[in-house]
């Protein structure tokens, strides 16, 4: 059931932008009180079975060494039940309309079920660039392009329309600069799969300590650097992109069959994703990434959700992404889910202009302002994608952050699992001296490739 609880007393839709500011310098002074210093509601839910938030894991647990696996700090939670096809009807106001689906296509198909933790938290810097710059983010009314906003915090602690909520995910603090080296597995509908691993590296230009306002964005959000290493087919191929705050992003892409950088103008929107065999569009990346000016976003309300939380068992190297691959969907016994409040955003394709997906539901944790599961509908009204991410606190930054997504496509009935970093090296997220601005300009894109 979604519940009408929201930071201020009225709820603006998207065309009603331009009193945002307003609204939400009405309601700064609840940030840090009755509301977390992002804007969450501080307070639990009645039943008890959603706790108070009490600032999350800022400091790392006995046994944390910088660079290895993340101890989990819950391992001792008991497991409560599990949702599975047999008691569906029991859950199905706290589950996405893709859960219901996977439950009632697989009958192996389950959800356990622990206690509900509240982990996630931020630099206290973070938290004071937010409530500073509470008023002052605005919005293109027609194009839901970030016009100004106070660099180094969420810009919409308090949003008043979908669009606004979509820009506290696309700005989330993920540290200044990230090193990783992961992997995307493509099943089949056996469950094989051969390796698609990158190496990637990311530069968060919004939060660098360097940039007092947003002018000194010289509107550039981020940088990144993918590179292919596997399998041979790929291997080499790199992409250079500059997200931009408004306007269409800077890409360049390197192939090593014509040995040469040209521009990457498809790497956005629904454009098929190289090397996801189709079944992944472009902006399905980190759950959603890149403008969002082909969509009408409706900030719905807020909904109890059974969401993927604090999975530092999924993302334990002792599991190899050969463990978690399974024929229909990934390992039920290393997945943790737990009932967290979620921010639900509807998206619906503008008139006049087209995507492949023409209806997408996003379902937004309130304590990171991550997305952590999305509905996805065909031209038809029907279910045709589901996706979620396992998140973990990476509390040694601190910052929540996805180890791992899977992406299920219904009619293909295939998934992909994405973003997984077990065979591989932990995602460095201290990166700032070695990971600099030099190594995302396109000369270097072109000298990397030819190594």
């Amino acid at each position: 059931m979604f519940t009408r609880v929201f930071a201020t007393a009225a709820l603006f839709t998207c065309g009603m932008i331009f009193g945002s500011g307003l609204a939400q310098a009405d309601g700064a002074a609840d940030l840090g009180g009755r509301l977390t210093p992002l804007g969450a509601e501080t307070s639990g839910n009645a039943s008890g079975t959603i706790p108070a938030w009490d600032g999350g894991i800022v400091t790392p647990p006995a046994g944390y060494a910088r660079g290895g696996d993340y101890v989990d700090p819950y391992a001792a939670d008991t497991k409560l039940f599990s949702i599975t096809s047999g008691n569906l009807d029991n859950y199905r106001e706290n589950l996405a309309a893709g859960q219901i689906a996977l439950l009632e296509r697989y009958a192996d198909y389950r959800m356990d079920v622990y206690p509900t933790r509240r982990s996630c938290a931020f630099p206290a810097s973070v938290y004071e660039k937010t409530r500073e710059g509470v008023g002052k983010a605005r919005l293109d009314p027609a194009t839901h392009d970030l016009v100004d906003a106070l660099p180094g915090g969420f810009p919409f602690p308090l949003p008043q329309s979908g669009a606004e909520a979509m820009w506290n995910h696309r700005v989330a603090f993920e540290g200044i600069a990230r090193s990783v080296l992961g992997t995307t597995a493509v099943v089949s509908a056996g469950g094989q799969y051969v390796p698609l691993k990158w190496d990637e590296l990311r530069l968060s230009n919004f939060y660098n300590p360097e940039r007092r306002t947003f002018d000194d964005l010289g509107n550039v959000q981020l940088k990144y650097l993918s590179t292919y290493i596997a399998p041979a087919r790929v291997a080499g191929e790199a992409y250079l992109v500059h997200e931009t705050l408004n306007g269409e992003r800077n890409a360049w892409f390197y192939s090593t069959g014509l040995r040469r950088v040209r521009r990457a103008p498809t790497l956005s929107y629904d454009n098929p994703v190289s090397g996801y065999e189709g079944l992944g569009a472009s902006d399905q990346l980190y759950m959603y990434n890149g403008r969002l000016d082909r969509y009408d976003w409706e900030l719905v309300g807020k909904k109890e959700l059974y969401i993927p939380y604090n999975n530092y068992e999924f993302a334990h190297s002792k599991n190899s992404v050969r463990d978690l691959v399974g024929p229909n969907f990934p390992s039920r016994d290393a997945t943790r889910y737990e009932l967290h409040r979620v921010w639900v955003v509807e998206a619906t394709v503008k008139q006049g202009t087209r995507h492949i997906m023409p209806r997408r539901t996003f379902y937004i944790d309130e304590d990171s302002w991550r997305v952590v599961a999305a509905d996805m509908y065909d031209g038809r009204g029907g279910l045709w994608r589901y996706q979620e991410e396992t998140t973990v606190n990476a509390y040694d930054v601190p910052t929540c952050f996805g180890f791992g997504q899977a992406l299920y496509d219904f009619q293909a009935e295939r998934y992909i699992l994405d973003l997984v970093f077990n065979d591989d090296r932990r995602p460095d997220f201290h990166a700032a001296d070695s990971v600099t601005d030099d190594m995302f300009e396109v000369g270097a894109l072109r000298k990397r490739g030819t190594r």
